[in-house]
């Protein structure tokens, strides 16, 4: 008997492996519900084979261990989704195609500072650019760098 606690509300407190994985998955559900990411309900999937596992009495170290595997399948799975429903991006639509920049100052010889639109911006050359030239066109974009070549691109 535990404390004051009758016998029968005894057996009710001790929780089985399968219920403290199911809150587990619980928890991070309404988690996830916080936060938009879906890599908590990636996890609570994994938290899911756990519980399966231990409804099939695996001893405690194998039920981690396919908690583990199940929920990096999982978010493995989920980063590949999201890599593919993720638009691509096309530099043929980029709007910057073809508008000129002037060079502020020289990194190195494929590397440069770039005044454009009102702010500075860093630039790449495919090539090793003529440093004496200071118009060049853009004809790319890379994240926040402006790829650029000193002929204007193809329409």
């Amino acid at each position: 008997m535990i404390g004051n606690l009758p016998s029968f509300l005894e057996s009710d407190l001790i929780m089985t492996p399968t219920t403290i994985w199911l809150i587990a998955a619980a928890v991070l559900v309404g988690l996830e519900m916080l936060s938009g990411t879906f890599y908590l309900l990636a996890i609570a999937a994994g938290m899911l084979a756990g519980a399966i596992a231990g409804a099939l009495s695996a001893p405690l170290a194998l039920q981690i261990a396919v908690a583990t595997v199940a929920s990096l399948i999982a978010v493995a799975g989920l980063r590949r989704w999201k890599r593919r429903i993720q638009p691509k991006h096309d530099e043929s639509n980029a709007l910057d195609l073809g508008h000129k920049v002037t060079v502020e100052h020289w990194l190195d010889a494929r590397h440069a500072r770039v005044r454009y639109r009102g702010a500075d911006w860093d630039a790449e050359f495919a090539l090793p650019a003529d440093q004496t030239l200071t118009q060049f066109y853009i004809v790319g974009q890379r994240g926040n760098t402006l790829l650029l070549d000193a002929t204007p691109p193809q329409s």
